[in-house]
């Protein structure tokens, strides 16, 4: 079934597979999508949303020269890919404080943001006590309202030796509203006129633009989401071939045959309708099967859905098997992924509990052991 497992041995049956060759697909899916003077910055954040950083920056090399490096939250991320044995360039796209934090940015040879003046004063003062400029990018907020200068702090940004400016960029808010979108971009290439010119190369399409806005591509893109294998928006899964890279799988561990109106699981919010078979899960809201499932959600067993009946606890869930013949302990069930010709996509899976597909992802717990495959 594997090849090599991330994270705590497998005991307790339940598991993600990650499947390396459609992570491979996808990158190459998304170089193929853009001019090929477009490099790619491939985004890591949240462990790979949920994936395993480490193993998918590795198999990033497919890439070649189109792989400009890798986009992480936090300066613990680009440590881990540091200490992984990475050598690419790794930008932290969070903002940094403690100002301390640029000292361990500098000694693991990762870029960070610069999003203020206070920032930039800080990377200046520890760029002095190195004898040597230090890498950073800088961060514009055309519109996302989280971190980086307004245009107009932007516009009296004061050029220092001790910064090395390798990037601009801005991060998108609405990419799906193309109106929204030409606005930030207008604002951006109006904030950076001149500077793009003195090598510090600017950067914009997350997901969504890669795949809807050209205008966002300039020299360099962060795609996330789309190389897990899953689109920002419905309508943008038909302008590329993508293929889930995750699938979440458990097994059967107790069985019973219970008479109609038996109710199930804490506060009984529900009762069979027939005599049923009731299949237990090993797996619940603390490996990240949201307790917005209950009642709600489906998983695939024998290549059918079957239904998940009464609230989702910490660590098992109820399925019903009852229309189902030959379910036994021990049986694989698929709860994000596919099994014979069916398939359930983490967008299906967000919808049933009022979310985003990203949530999903990122939501599998550290207690899901990941093996590679």
């Amino acid at each position: 079934m594997t090849k090599a497992s991330v994270g705590p041995r497998l005991i307790r049956p339940t598991w993600a597979e990650i499947d390396v060759n459609a992570f491979r697909h996808n990158l190459a899916a998304v170089a193929d999508h853009l001019p090929r003077r477009v490099k790619i910055m491939a985004v890591l954040k949240a462990d790979g949303y949920g994936h395993g950083a480490s193993p998918l920056a590795k198999a990033a090399s497919v890439l070649g020269n189109r792989l400009w490096g890798f986009g992480v939250s936090s300066v613990e991320e680009g440590v881990a890919l540091r200490e992984a044995g990475l050598k690419e360039k790794i930008l932290v796209l969070g903002s940094l404080f403690p100002f301390d934090s640029f000292d361990t940015v500098l000694d693991h040879h990762l870029i960070p943001t610069v999003a203020s003046r206070a920032s930039a004063s800080a990377l200046v003062q520890r760029a002095q006590r190195r004898g040597r400029p230090a890498p950073c990018h800088l961060k514009i907020d055309t519109g996302m309202g989280r971190i980086g200068m307004s245009p107009e702090a932007f516009a009296s940004f004061p050029k220092n030796p001790w910064l090395q400016v390798d990037g601009i960029y801005t991060h998108l808010a609405c990419a799906d509203s193309a109106s929204v979108t030409a606005h930030q971009l207008k604002l951006f290439n109006q904030t950076i006129k001149g500077f793009e010119k003195r090598g510090e190369s600017p950067h914009v399409g997350n997901s969504g633009g890669v795949l809807a806005r050209p205008a966002s591509h300039y020299s360099l893109v962060r795609p996330g989401l789309v190389l897990y294998g899953i689109v920002p928006w419905p309508a943008l899964g038909r302008t590329i071939d993508l293929r889930p890279v995750l699938s979440w799988k458990t097994r059967v561990v107790f069985l019973k045959t219970v008479p109609k109106g038996t109710p199930l699981s804490y506060g009984w919010t529900w009762r069979t309708r027939r005599r049923s078979r009731i299949a237990t899960l090993p797996v619940g809201y603390a490996d990240g099967y949201r307790r917005d499932l209950s009642n709600k959600g489906q998983v695939l067993v024998k290549g059918r859905r079957c239904p998940v009946v009464g609230r989702v606890t910490m660590d098992q869930i109820l399925v019903d098997v009852s229309g189902l013949t030959g379910v036994e302990v021990g049986e694989e069930v698929v709860l994000l992924g596919r099994q014979g010709r069916d398939q359930v996509r983490a967008e299906e899976m967000a919808d049933w509990a009022k979310t985003i597909s990203y949530e999903i992802l990122c939501g599998i717990s550290k207690r899901v052991p990941r093996v590679l495959t």
